[in-house]
């Protein structure tokens, strides 16, 4: 009977959590999709930014943290604890691993990733007047993403 009356009472203490989550801004998912809508003005090259951040899981972890996490925080406290100032920084614990994300001006985001195992990924996503660049911590070139003819291309990478 005990166990049954603590198991009813951890469900009635994230009832919150769950029915709140969905009615929130979805802050960071927003300033994910603004900083995707302005790396070009092509729509083409807008695409393989959002499939490359898709692929990373740049907008899964984003819409997880958001649906569980800062939304509920925003019901409870009128604000959203999102990212907004330059050095700004948000780290996020999932069953995975780690996520921190930094603000380092408005066209650049530093992101560190780290997983159960203790590998580590860190690169800086940088929004360019004809596409944008992922550069390791270094400055080497990860990845370019530009137009040529009038589409979107992979200009170089180095994954």
């Amino acid at each position: 009977m005990m166990r049954r009356t603590v198991a009813a009472l951890v469900l009635v203490g994230f009832l919150p959590l769950a029915t709140t989550g969905c009615f929130g801004t979805f802050q960071l998912t927003r300033k994910i999709y603004q900083f995707n809508k302005e790396v070009s003005p092509d729509k083409w090259i807008r695409e393989l930014a959002f499939l490359v951040m898709l692929i990373l899981p740049v907008y899964g972890f984003a819409t997880l943290f958001d649906a569980v996490l800062f939304n509920s925080v925003e019901f409870w406290t009128g604000k959203n604890p999102v990212l907004t100032a330059d050095g700004a920084s948000q780290t996020i614990e999932t069953g995975d691993g780690t996520a921190t994300m930094t603000r380092l001006s408005e066209t650049t985001l530093d992101v560190r990733l780290r997983g159960e195992d203790g590998r580590e990924e860190h690169f800086q996503m940088t929004r360019e007047d004809d596409g944008f660049v992922a550069r390791a911590p270094g400055g080497e070139l990860l990845a370019r993403v530009g137009d040529v003819g009038g589409k979107p291309a992979l200009l170089e990478h180095h994954l």
